[in-house]
């Protein structure tokens, strides 16, 4: 079945609306490749019982001198931040990945720190993720992949 022509009025509105097929196609290709590198994420970290968010959340407190940071500087780090910190947060404690406590130095602010139930759940959940992460790019060359990574990174801005 070959590629059906668009109907007219689609044609004009995108034509009036001033659309760059390029970098249309370019931001669509983003979202496809996130949406299947998510999806791919969260199938291998359900083998190892965690969310894509959890784990985020993991290897920034692991990333983090102390394995501890203020909740709104975790949720800065983040790859993309969950719509609801607090909730995750407080399943991950009930879990025993995380320990919750105030700031010595200003009571307002949640600090969450990371537990060895947490590493433990890191070390677990690491090498599978890292293991999908290869699967997803295994057509690229190592170059390719460091012109990817340029090219994108815009994004990360």
């Amino acid at each position: 079945m070959g590629k059906q022509a668009e109907p007219r009025r689609f044609r004009e509105l995108v034509r009036g609306a001033g659309r760059d097929r390029a970098a249309s196609r370019v931001v669509v290709s983003v979202l496809r490749a996130d949406s299947k590198a998510s999806q791919t994420l969260e199938r291998a970290l359900g083998a190892v019982g965690l969310s894509l968010p959890q784990f985020n959340v993991l290897m920034v407190l692991g990333a983090s001198p102390d394995g501890a940071l203020p909740i709104y500087e975790l949720n800065a780090r983040l790859v993309t931040s969950p719509p609801n910190m607090t909730w995750i947060s407080d399943r991950m404690e009930e879990r025993g990945f995380v320990h919750k406590r105030r700031d010595e130095t200003d009571r307002r602010v949640v600090v969450i720190e990371l537990t060895e139930g947490g590493w433990a759940a890191l070390e677990g959940a690491a090498p599978v993720v890292f293991e999908a992460e290869k699967e997803l790019v295994a057509g690229y060359s190592r170059a390719e992949l460091k012109d990817l990574g340029n090219l994108l990174g815009p994004f990360l801005d």
